[in-house]
């Protein structure tokens, strides 16, 4: 597996990138709706820049790196959305099921409009955000994944026989930081 990881400089930047489009595109937007875990640091720098509220809701698609059968929404939003103007915000747009899942959980809820946007795509999408900034074929390494990173590569490199100090080696090579490979990976 190769990897793409992002710095928090890198996000800031994507992120400015991508509200930047939102802004051009004149469309007005009474709450941000981030989708937890990841669309939650997404929907926070988003806020700022584009000066409203945030609101989550929760949707698992991994474990151990791996995409999963998609569950239904988990810890709703909080509040009346009838005839709301939602920005969706994800991380990625991957396989697109967690969009597509968002979108019709908040529509259900009587929002007037959903948009969508996201930082990254990857090439294989079946939902492309109405807004995006890159495509990465990578699996991203995200700065606020440290611990899920090291154990989700530890479980699947020690599953493919590898030894601690070649994971430790890994984990290095795509920047997790050496104070995070120290406190969160395994001994054997």
């Amino acid at each position: 597996m190769k990897y793409h990881s992002v710095s928090w400089k890198q996000l800031h930047s994507l992120i400015h990138s991508l509200t930047g489009k939102i802004q051009k595109d004149n469309k007005k937007f009474d709450l941000i709706v981030g989708i937890a875990r990841g669309g939650l640091t997404i929907a926070h720098i988003a806020s700022d820049f584009l000066k409203l509220p945030v609101a989550s809701f929760t949707i698992s698609s991994y474990k151990d790196l791996k995409q999963q059968k998609l569950a239904d929404v988990s810890y709703h939003v909080g509040g009346d959305l009838k005839n709301k103007h939602i920005l969706l915000v994800d991380d990625v747009s991957d396989t697109g099921k967690t969009f597509v899942r968002g979108i019709k959980y908040l529509l259900d809820l009587e929002a007037a409009s959903v948009t969508t946007a996201s930082p990254f795509i990857k090439p294989w999408t079946k939902y492309m955000p109405d807004f995006y900034v890159k495509q990465v074929d990578e699996w991203i390494v995200f700065p606020y994944d440290m611990r899920e990173t090291v154990e989700a590569l530890q479980t699947n490199l020690l599953k493919d026989g590898k030894s601690i100090d070649h994971i430790a080696k890994q984990l290095a090579i795509i920047k997790i930081p050496k104070k995070f490979i120290t406190k969160y990976l395994k001994s054997e």
